[in-house]
């Protein structure tokens, strides 16, 4: 049972839909994140706008994609390695005259400097190629998805492709890779102790600070999937709908609220206060054009009565005046 938008109506039973839910673990969600679980929460639900919700989607990672790609794929030519490369002969590394690089000898730095410089290329080539191809995946999906077109002909490309449509955003976080070795250059290029403190501890601070909003916005997204395709949608018969809207009526028919004010009080709310959650549950097509059917009935009688109240005011009174007149000629004369 469930309590009515508006707090007179009755309460009214609603059926659980017994779709899947997904695992709300710490584990699970964090899975979930890294890998774009949670972009295929709905895909065995059937809804009428799934093609349009996977558009979307898609669009928006390809876009940030290309415009990453536009960003990294230069600095993968000119920026990756010139922290390990001397201005003109004898002007230094970057990496030599840095806090980390006084601790070390002159044949460590040397023997660093090539491996150092594998790294950082490694990660801009994998960071490149992550959001081109996250780029051109996303293109090809969304030409498929166009030429499908209707709903039911992406509910079966999502049966077919499977988790495979989480391929664009696995290639996008791989690309992100890029800032692995940009890390390393902030660290090797702090001159003293402090700073190399410093920039350790902000680097951390927002890494923390990205993983850990990204976990919350990851589970607030799971906990809403489950909770929204928790329950069927309100259904009103007949003579219910007639009785909510007149109770309705009664408290808001003089105000001259409109249709979809009525509809809107007559859902259903539930409410979690341990979750803080506070779900509008809305009624089902057939009961909202119960609802709006009954409705215009009391507002057309409503407005009908106030009509004729106006009409029966603007009529002028009957005159009787010629009955008048005739009297007095019927009157005899006076001979006084």
């Amino acid at each position: 049972m469930v309590k009515r938008v508006a707090e007179y109506l009755p309460e009214k039973r609603v059926d659980k839909t017994g779709n899947p839910k997904a695992k709300e673990t710490f584990l699970a969600i964090t899975f979930s994140a890294w890998t774009g679980g949670f972009l295929a929460l709905a895909d065995n639900l059937i809804t009428s706008d799934k093609g349009e919700n996977m558009t979307n989607e898609r669009t928006n990672t390809g876009l940030i994609s290309a415009l990453m790609l536009t960003i990294v794929l230069p600095m993968s030519f000119e920026s990756f390695n010139d922290w390990l490369e001397e201005d003109y002969v004898g002007s230094g590394y970057i990496f030599q005259d840095s806090y980390i690089g006084q601790q070390l000898t002159e044949a460590q730095i040397q023997s660093a400097l090539a491996g150092l410089n594998d790294f950082a290329l490694i990660f801009y080539v994998l960071g490149t190629f992550g959001f081109l191809a996250s780029t051109v995946l996303t293109v090809t999906l969304l030409l498929c998805v166009g030429e499908l077109s209707t709903d039911t002909g992406c509910e079966e490309f999502l049966r077919k492709v499977g988790r495979g449509t989480r391929a664009p955003y696995l290639l996008f976080m791989a690309g992100c890779a890029f800032a692995v070795p940009a890390v390393v250059r902030y660290a090797v290029s702090s001159r003293t102790l402090p700073g190399l403190i410093i920039v350790c501890l902000v680097l951390l601070v927002m890494s923390f600070m990205v993983i850990g909003f990204s976990y919350f916005y990851v589970s607030a997204c799971i906990r809403a999937h489950n909770r929204i395709n928790e329950f069927e949608e309100l259904n009103l018969s007949n003579s219910e709908a007639q009785q909510d809207v007149e109770a309705w009526f009664e408290r808001n028919g003089k105000t001259g609220g409109a249709v979809q004010d009525c509809i809107q009080d007559l859902s259903g709310v539930f409410e979690e206060k341990a979750q803080n959650s506070e779900l509008i549950i809305n009624l089902d097509n057939l009961s909202q054009q119960r609802v709006a059917m009954h409705y215009h009935k009391l507002r057309a009688a409503s407005v009908a009565g106030f009509t004729d109240l106006v009409s029966t005011m603007n009529t002028p009174p009957k005159t009787t005046i010629g009955k008048s007149n005739k009297a007095k000629e019927n009157q005899p004369p006076n001979h006084a």
